[in-house]
């Protein structure tokens, strides 16, 4: 496993990619934009799929001891009534600062390079080929035998190879907060807990994430709510929104630090041909951005990691390109059942509550 692997951006796929590929024997630099490892996002649910996915890093105890488990779900009308109740088998809450902690406790500091902000590919004479070297924007100059985009929804090494993909328009938003509150936790006994408008396009969701810690959301109509929200701030939004829904959801915010919170357009990538262009390859939301309503962003991001890092281990020289495209083709047909699923789940969101609808997530 001699071939040099470059990964543009420090994100959970970039890190899930390193520390599977050094269990594998090889070694990789990530090339990161800011100047320590992105802990941006406050934190999400670890799905059954997720958590075999650590498995296969060897950081499944180490990740649920770093997060909170989830043994159901229930959603509640804005009333206090449960609508639905369904039992959640191998998922668990964890904050992204805890996860990303556990990722970078097993990669070696010298494969970590920050303030390295992507600016494009010198090519090859020979487009085919693909990138000879990244260029950085602080003027660093990086050749490698492959190059791995895990630079986001935004992927700016997305843009360098497919200038003509997009997003979807952003029909839903979250208001995303964080608070410190065991009793909560205790209170929420192991139940990610979603409450929602029966009228539809309005919820909020409470995630146990810790044994002190609940992320919280309020998840909106971008159509019908974004007037108000450019009016006010963000906890006048929400008290003006839900103030009046059950507890827990009054006392969140009224005493949720609001200048941690941050607002999540809930967009998607359309989808593109393959998640590779000459010796390029794309993971997670880089390839493929989903709907939060999916639960699998973080889940499949690893599962490209490992898939990508199984297709590179010992592909032969010249080979490069079937490889890339034999990853593609196996992530695409997964991730497009995620995408499926997630439109759905965001169509049943916006629309009045039906007794068949379903928990929030793609399995």
């Amino acid at each position: 496993m001699t071939q040099r692997i470059a990964i543009i951006g420090g994100g959970i796929a970039g890190l899930a990619f390193a520390v599977y590929y050094k269990r594998l024997g090889g070694r990789v630099d990530i090339y990161e934009r800011s100047a320590k490892s992105g802990r941006e996002g406050l934190g999400f649910i670890m799905l059954e799929n997720g958590l075999k996915a650590m498995a296969g890093l060897g950081l499944r105890e180490e990740a649920i001891k770093a997060g909170f488990p989830i043994e159901a779900c229930n959603i509640v009308d804005d009333a206090g009534q449960i609508l639905i109740e369904q039992g959640l088998e191998g998922s668990f809450g964890i904050t992204r600062k805890n996860f990303v902690d556990v990722l970078l406790n097993e990669i070696p500091s010298d494969w970590l390079h920050f303030d390295h902000e992507f600016s494009h590919f010198e090519w090859h004479e020979d487009e085919a080929l693909g990138a000879k070297a990244a260029i950085f924007a602080n003027g660093n100059r990086v050749e490698a035998d492959f190059f791995i985009g895990s630079d986001g929804a935004g992927s700016p090494t997305r843009r360098q190879i497919f200038p003509e993909a997009t997003r979807s328009a952003v029909k839903c938003k979250e208001l995303v907060s964080i608070i410190d509150d065991p009793k909560l936790v205790k209170d929420l006994n192991q139940t990610f807990v979603k409450y929602k408008s029966l009228e539809g396009g309005l919820a909020v969701g409470t995630v146990p994430a810790g044994n002190d810690t609940v992320v919280w959301f309020v998840q909106f109509s971008a159509e019908r709510y974004d007037n108000l929200l450019e009016q006010t701030d963000y906890q006048t939004f929400a008290r003006e929104l839900v103030g009046s829904w059950p507890e827990p959801i009054k006392t969140l915010i009224e005493t949720t630090d609001f200048s941690r919170s941050y607002l999540a357009l809930s967009a998607y990538l359309n989808p593109i041909e393959r998640y590779h262009k000459g010796n390029i390859a794309l993971m997670g939301d880089a390839a493929h951005a989903l709907l939060p309503f999916t639960s699998q962003g973080v889940n499949s991001a690893i599962e490209d990691a490992i898939e990508l890092a199984n297709t590179l281990k010992d592909v032969r020289p010249g080979y490069g390109a079937v490889a890339l495209e034999h990853y593609s083709v196996v992530r695409k047909a997964v991730v497009e059942k995620y995408l499926a699923q997630g439109i759905a789940l965001q169509d049943e969101f916006l629309s009045a509550h039906q007794a068949e609808q379903k928990i929030p997530f793609a399995f």
